[in-house]
């Protein structure tokens, strides 16, 4: 059985900020198959220690398929705050899974959990946490459908849905937001709409010239971090291409 030492040479290559690779990761760890490594981190989450739970959940939110689903649907399960947080953030590659999307509803719905619990859960369905990449799955859209219909969610979620592509799901959404009463909500996605998306400006850490461009040039959309930028991108030279668009 793998390690915990392996498993947290895994975590650090998935890491964003890790100068180590997965591929160079999985090397030094024997190159498990897959599936290896989804039935340990499993095993994990029925560990004692909610740092072992964290650890294991870093992992599975690289994973996929059923097997790992489960694991990720124990986090999101567990009592332990920090853990149900991370299995959270875990939760963006399994979307398409109705039981993850019912659990996170569940989550944003219990008035009994803290508010930055619940806001992430609904954040995560609407496609913000996980920055989600193409369309919403069909569990989400339903979940997102039936959450509309009560005031206090629906800010948030066209909030999410303007960092999204305007893939069908996604628009249908925004339509019917357009056509809102609420000035806000109406206001927001009708720009989402109209040709910008809403960006969180450390998407561009790694283009310092850009990232500035952007904090004086763009109108901002919420807070100090979050700006309106075209869909077409904003073209600067001596910026890669992947981060321009």
């Amino acid at each position: 059985m793998l390690s915990i030492a392996d498993m947290e040479l895994l975590r650090e290559a998935y890491s964003a900020y890790s100068e180590l690779r997965p591929e160079v990761a999985m090397r030094m760890i024997g190159n498990p198959p897959a599936e290896e490594v989804v039935a340990r981190a499993l095993a994990g989450m029925a560990d004692g220690d909610r740092n072992v739970r964290v650890l294991m959940l870093r992992i599975l939110q690289y994973q996929r398929g059923d097997a790992a689903m489960r694991g990720v649907l124990a986090g999101l399960n567990d009592e332990t705050r920090r853990v149900c947080a991370v299995a959270i953030q875990a939760s963006g590659n399994y979307l398409a899974h109705p039981e993850i999307v019912a659990r996170l509803e569940a989550i944003a719905r219990d008035a009994t959990l803290k508010l930055k619990l619940r806001r992430r859960a609904l954040s995560m369905l609407a496609g913000d946490e996980g920055r989600q990449q193409g369309d919403l799955t069909a569990a989400a859209f339903a979940a997102l459908t039936e959450l509309m219909k009560a005031p206090g969610y629906r800010f948030s979620i066209v909030f999410g849905l303007a960092r999204l592509e305007l893939r069908p799901r996604v628009l249908t959404l925004l339509e019917r937001f357009a056509d809102s009463t609420d000035e806000n909500e109406r206001a927001l996605a009708q720009r989402a709409l109209g040709g910008e998306r809403v960006i969180h400006i450390d998407a561009y850490a790694a283009a310092e010239s850009l990232r500035r461009r952007i904090a004086e040039t763009c109108d901002i959309a919420h807070g100090r971090m979050y700006y309106w930028r075209p869909r077409a991108g904003l073209p600067l030279d001596g910026v890669p291409p992947s981060l321009a668009e």
